[in-house]
């Protein structure tokens, strides 16, 4: 492809470049720069690609894409205002625009985002159609499940993604989740999305974005980059604002809701238990069948009331909708139960904010006749502002805690604790700390009586713990069921 054909779309000026070389590939790594690409130089967290220029160039790069002047370096260099929206647009070129292709399903929020992506899939499989899934977990098409580097890739590997997805395995639906970061860096710039889903909006990632309301406009992005509807909780102070935010710009827009009869999309919650729930569930004021939803929890019946509404608003019949819920069996390290020949009820799930901490302690104690004992840690070199009120969450809502460690990374585990432990004071409950997070797991479990829940908070799906820049191997599901089993 040519260079100029390649960088239509980057806001790059093109007509300034005397060359325009054949381009074979992209790439923003130097290490990772073959010959014939186009070398994009992206400014990251720790370092600047600009930097890196001459590396890529002795590699093979035939032209760079920059933002920022620079020396010569011997092949044509091209300027753009924001190298990664070039990055993004170039990409698409590249792969030729999948996106555009398949029906395209963005779900972004601070929690659900990937139960929604799963129901999402599980609607799709009940209608006969092939739908990938992009999100925290995995990146899943073609009966294949990748490892998930980010919640949402970068751009490049997006696209490519993308490509693979409708050329090699066919899918013609993909459902992703989309995180703040990769709206606030572009990374799904040049994406196609068709419908966007908003969950809520919690303390979290106040690390990287500045404060709040920039959070809330990093997510908002998405439902500007919509081609058909978006669909939003407005059980969500948040969501509300977004709804009528929306409508004023006269962007298409739904509601849904577990407690407002207003919402476009609403239920009526008949029977509920540790199992699941089962719910009436209404459109415009219409009732459209029995919705069964097999996690518990109330913000389970909300999630499971964005994806139908979702699936409803893409044309899929209600007895899809439906049947695609009610076979969706559970997300692993989403409440997910841990098996045992004890019988003790243990639940593993991801919640490491003080939101989705406290909703599945509140989902617990709906079924848990005994004690609520909590194991859970903060991650290092993420924001720490929300560690006090983790330990405020866990602390007002459980009878016992067990303060831990989660992915230090590269802090000091017992550093991190200290910033939990002013919250979890105030509290009053009763804890103890424990740096090492299988003693930890195994002093919670050991304090377990019939009728009690212990809740393993924090890394959910994960099988690895990141201790320095180290990531060893580390199951919360495994661990667990190994001292249930063999140690206790």
């Amino acid at each position: 492809m040519k260079l100029s054909d390649l960088l239509e779309g980057t806001g790059a000026d093109v007509s300034a470049c005397p060359a325009d070389p054949e381009i074979s590939g992209i790439s923003y790594d130097s290490r990772k720069t073959a010959a014939g690409d186009l070398f994009v130089c992206v400014k990251g967290f720790q370092t600047d690609g600009h930097k890196y220029v001459k590396s890529a160039v002795e590699s093979g790069a035939a032209a760079v894409l920059a933002q920022d002047p620079m020396e010569d370096p011997g092949v044509p260099v091209v300027y753009a205002a924001d190298t990664r929206h070039g990055l993004a647009a170039s990409s698409a070129n590249l792969f030729g625009h999948p996106s555009d292709d398949m029906l395209m399903f963005g779900v972004t929020g601070t929690n659900g985002k990937t139960t929604i992506t799963y129901l999402i899939q599980s609607v799709m499989n009940a209608a006969g159609r092939k739908c990938g899934v992009i999100g925290t977990i995995a990146y899943v098409y073609g009966g294949v499940s990748h490892e998930s580097s980010n919640t949402t890739p970068e751009s490049y590997e997006l696209q490519r993604i993308f490509h693979e997805m409708k050329t090699e395995a066919g899918i013609d639906v993909c459902v992703m989740e989309v995180s703040s970061h990769s709206l606030a860096l572009s990374r799904t710039d040049c994406v196609s999305f068709d419908y966007g889903i908003f969950t809520n909006l919690t303390e979290d990632h106040l690390d990287f974005h500045k404060d709040f309301e920039d959070y809330y406009n990093a997510k908002k992005k998405l439902f500007y980059q919509t081609d058909k509807m978006n669909i939003i909780n407005i059980d969500d102070t948040y969501g509300k604002r977004l709804f009528g935010e929306l409508r004023k710009d006269g962007r298409p827009v739904v509601s849904c809701s577990v407690y407002d009869d207003s919402a476009y999309y609403t239920v009526n919650v008949l029977k509920a238990s540790r199992k699941g729930t089962e719910a009436e569930f209404f459109r415009d004021g219409q009732k459209l069948g029995r919705l069964v939803i097999n996690t518990p929890g109330k913000f389970s019946i909300a999630n499971a009331v964005c994806a139908a509404a979702a699936a409803l608003e893409a044309g899929f019949p209600w007895e899809t909708v439906s049947e695609g819920i009610a076979a969706m069996k559970g997300v692993p390290g989403r409440f997910e139960r841990v098996e045992n020949s004890r019988d003790m009820t243990v639940i593993v799930d991801y919640a490491h904010t003080p939101d989705a901490l406290e909703k599945v302690i509140k989902t617990a104690r709906e079924f848990t006749e005994g004690r609520i004992i909590t194991v859970f840690g903060c991650g290092g070199d993420r924001d720490s502002a929300k560690r006090p009120l983790m330990g405020q969450s866990a602390g007002t809502l459980s009878d016992y805690c067990v303060v831990t460690s989660d992915n230090p990374r590269t802090e000091v585990p017992e550093a991190i604790i200290e910033d939990i432990l002013p919250g979890i004071r105030e509290t009053g409950c009763t804890f103890v700390v424990e740096p090492d997070r299988r003693r930890a797991i195994k002093k919670a479990l050991q304090e377990y009586r019939t009728g009690d829940t212990v809740i393993i908070a924090g890394k959910g799906h994960e099988t690895y713990q990141i201790i320095g820049t180290v990531k060893q191997h580390f199951d919360d599901r495994e661990t667990a069921m190994q001292i249930m089993e063999q140690e206790l």
